[in-house]
């Protein structure tokens, strides 16, 4: 081999070597760069107060899970702050047992929370409600529990307390919230391939398109659009595979709301969801 053709090769090496694994859009990349320079010391995101750094925490956990980032030190300080969290509600319980797919001692005290029916509320004795049982379906889901009948119970109470605009509220009869519409409709995609869904997950579907506003988003409020709702109902709404020029408008309005720091709403919680978003396959509309 002569020396051209080892010089050459050498560069080839550091050209493969130093690509990166994920290759990802300038909008991408700036929303990461946003949130791996935000991340506060003990490894959460967010301010003000628990509740906001532990839902933003959560949503970034998420995202870099869905964009393959967890190999970054940002993920392992967040996952390393979650693991020392002690949470007692079912919503954090939940959260943290589908987030890392544990069971445990998390799963103990969450199954110990759920009623005679089959189903949760935000503690043990709680009234019942349909976020902190769609969230404890999820992290069930998660750890693949072989307990068929908690499963079918809770969603057949999911899918019962479908509201007559297909949407769901926070409790049974609640007004439908794009927030809830959205959570129950992704677990439902959960179960896609072994329950018959078809007509909960479409009307659903049509009940979120339902929401879209005119400047191009979703909001829960008519004709007033929230950053956040309009991120997860667009992020479902690709999952189900529905075809509609609102899925588009809402990416075109999402892309318009980035910030030169990267950011959404200078906020991890927009931010992070937005970046889940920009990374799908959008399908055509029709």
């Amino acid at each position: 081999m002569n020396t051209a053709t080892k010089i050459l090769l050498s560069v080839l090496l550091i050209i493969v070597t130093v690509t990166p694994i994920h290759a990802q859009s300038p909008e991408v990349s700036n929303g990461l760069h946003y949130l791996t320079t935000t991340q506060n010391p003990d490894g959460s995101w967010g301010e003000e107060d628990s509740a906001v750094i532990y839902t933003s925490t959560l949503s970034v956990i998420e995202t870099l899970q869905e964009l393959e980032e967890t190999d970054i030190s940002n993920y392992t300080e967040a996952v390393l702050w979650l693991r020392d969290l002690e949470p007692d509600s079912t919503e954090y319980l939940a959260e943290r047992i589908r987030l890392l797919s544990e069971g445990g001692d998390d799963l103990e005290l969450l199954l110990s929370y759920m009623d005679e029916t089959f189903l949760w509320g935000g503690f043990e004795e709680h009234d019942i409600n349909i976020l902190d049982t769609v969230l404890s379906v999820q992290a069930l889901k998660a750890i693949d529990y072989e307990d068929t009948e908690t499963i079918d119970k809770a969603l057949d109470y999911l899918t019962t307390t479908q509201n007559t605009d297909f949407g769901w509220g926070f409790e049974e009869g609640d007004e439908s919230s794009v927030f809830m519409t959205s959570t129950v409709l992704k677990t439902l995609l959960l179960f896609r391939d072994t329950y018959n869904f078809e007509s909960e997950i479409t009307t659903a579907a049509s009940c979120l398109l339902s929401t879209h506003t005119p400047d191009g988003g979703f909001g829960t409020t008519p004709e007033e659009t929230a950053l956040y709702e309009t991120a997860l109902a667009t992020e479902i709404l690709i999952d189900t595979a529905a075809q509609a020029e609102e899925i588009l408008t809402a990416i075109t309005y999402l892309q318009s709301t980035q910030q030169p720091d990267g950011s959404r709403e200078s906020a991890p919680y927009s931010t992070s969801l937005a970046l889940r978003v920009m990374t799908k396959t959008i399908p055509d509309p029709m």
